[in-house]
């Protein structure tokens, strides 16, 4: 029996997300297009269009945390404090991303849809909340003007017990609105590694040590990076990313995430 690689697994689960896109028109015309977070009708629902398949009342829910975002690390600030250079928690700490670019906050319904959007199946979710990033965030994603659009990778064995890499479901969304390539290839996860969420942040540096490397012959260099993940809790993951990142050319990185962990 011929055995299963990396990229024949990552393949078959490009093959799943363009077949659901493509039989969503099919499935929209047999029965009503429905909110992919609570499952409500929207056929009536005009605002819900434009691949954003959320329902009024999930999209007031999912930014319903209306302080300013710091542009640095998009944590919830004051109204005045001023975080061009980052806010006071994130200023004492060297990132190497240039800003995080968010939907909300990781709390209440946001936070379990994060958790669902990592599901088996839960691409339509996944698809939905980036396409919502996109229409919150478009003129800060446009103003960035990456050339290309890369998801923070897992370890390949993860392709086995977590099929649905929501990560890179919704760099694939960002990269169709930006008319820009989606490089899946571009960083790989070369070293399994404790669940970052389980440790204290003096111990997320060290677990990530050596844990991300770029594929030789990927053009990065003199490009602008849009890396994306699903949540920011403390941002090692990303800055650890963004570091192998500026190390093979890239110019500049900027983060987008659907929620941060306040």
């Amino acid at each position: 029996m011929p055995q299963t690689t990396d990229d024949d697994t990552k393949l078959r689960s490009r093959l799943r997300t363009k077949l659901a896109a493509a039989a969503m028109p099919l499935v929209d015309f047999v029965l009503p297009p429905a909110c992919a977070f609570c499952k409500r009708d929207l056929e009536n629902d005009d605002e819900a269009v434009d691949g954003i398949r959320l329902c009024e009342r999930c999209r007031k829910n999912f930014t319903s945390d209306q302080r300013s975002a710091c542009l640095k690390c998009g944590m919830s600030v004051g109204p005045y404090v001023d975080t061009k250079n980052g806010c006071l928690e994130c200023s004492r700490r060297h990132f190497r991303f240039t800003q995080v670019i968010r939907l909300g906050v990781y709390e209440d319904n946001l936070r379990t849809a994060c958790i669902r959007g990592k599901s088996r199946g839960a691409e339509p979710l996944a698809a939905a909340l980036a396409s919502f990033l996109w229409k919150r965030q478009q003129d800060r994603l446009q103003e960035f003007s990456p050339d290309v659009v890369i998801s923070v990778p897992q370890y390949w064995l993860h392709w086995f017990t977590r099929p649905h890499h929501q990560a890179q479901t919704m760099a694939e969304v960002l990269a169709e609105r930006l008319t820009i390539p989606c490089d899946e290839r571009a960083v790989r996860k070369v070293r399994r590694t404790v669940d970052q969420s389980s440790l204290p942040r003096s111990k997320r540096l060290k677990n990530l040590e050596h844990a991300f490397r770029t594929r030789r012959g990927i053009p990065l260099k003199n490009k602008r990076v849009l890396l994306v993940d699903d949540i920011l809790t403390t941002g090692t993951t990303s800055n650890e990313v963004t570091r192998v990142l500026l190390r093979a050319g890239a110019s500049s990185v900027a983060v987008a995430v659907i929620a941060v962990v306040p």
